[in-house]
């Protein structure tokens, strides 16, 4: 695994630009102590494997930057894709609660995240019931995203279920500029084929819902407002 691990001390996390997202928002400074000293910044390539399902929990993973996807294996093989993480996302939280990941881990792009022993959550349950209370809130929340998620685009067209997907990848704001997963996850998320999924991302750039920003079709900017249109429409 291609990771480059940097130590976090109390200064970083306090100027963290997502640390309203993350999972310890409401620190105060003497929070700092109980988690700041064993947390590091990893650096990850992309297409690389944080952990695997059913493995023991060692560590949760804040996404700084970057998108990584929860997989689950199915019996023959194939990949069914739970949800897509993006910055402020929490990947491994189910190991505050069992003592394996539910899902496996995997970087679509290269990836900066906060990497949190699970010691730390466990001196948290110890020495401060209010940052305890703070994680089973985030861990209730990630399940009702993942059940979204799957729901979310599990219904429709090809065409609803790729602009409900670009909607969420772009927090359903005209203009943002996203990062496209590869065309085979993008089918196994939708529930259709690689094929299908490339035709319907090619006729949303020829009607001007994607404005590619790349040569590789992975960057594009989104109008949210026509998605939303396409997201809603009976067809």
């Amino acid at each position: 695994m291609h990771v480059k691990i940097v130590p976090i001390g109390e200064k970083e996390c306090g100027s963290c630009g997502i640390r309203d997202q993350s999972l310890f928002a409401d620190l105060i400074s003497e929070d700092f102590r109980l988690i700041h000293q064993p947390i590091h910044d990893v650096s990850v390539a992309s297409h690389t494997t944080l952990f695997d399902e059913g493995a023991p929990g060692q560590y949760l993973f804040t996404v700084r930057s970057g998108l990584v996807k929860l997989v689950r294996y199915q019996s023959d093989g194939t990949q069914r894709i739970i949800r897509l993480l993006t910055p402020g996302d929490i990947a491994g939280l189910e190991v505050t609660a069992t003592p394996t990941y539910n899902s496996s881990a995997i970087t679509v792009t290269d990836v900066t995240a906060c990497r949190i022993p699970t010691s730390v959550i466990q001196r948290i349950e110890k020495e401060s019931p209010r940052l305890h209370t703070q994680l089973l809130r985030k861990w209730h929340e990630a399940l009702k995203q993942a059940d979204d998620f799957i729901a979310d685009l599990a219904s429709g067209s090809a065409r609803q279920r790729l602009a409900r997907l670009l909607l969420r990848l772009s927090h359903g704001d005209s203009g943002q500029q996203i990062v496209l997963p590869p065309r085979e996850d993008v089918g196994a998320m939708l529930g259709i084929t690689t094929e299908t999924a490339s035709r319907a991302v090619a006729a949303f750039r020829r009607e001007g819902l994607l404005e590619s920003l790349d040569r590789q079709g992975r960057h594009f900017r989104v109008d949210a407002e026509a998605l939303a249109s396409v997201a809603s429409r009976a067809e």
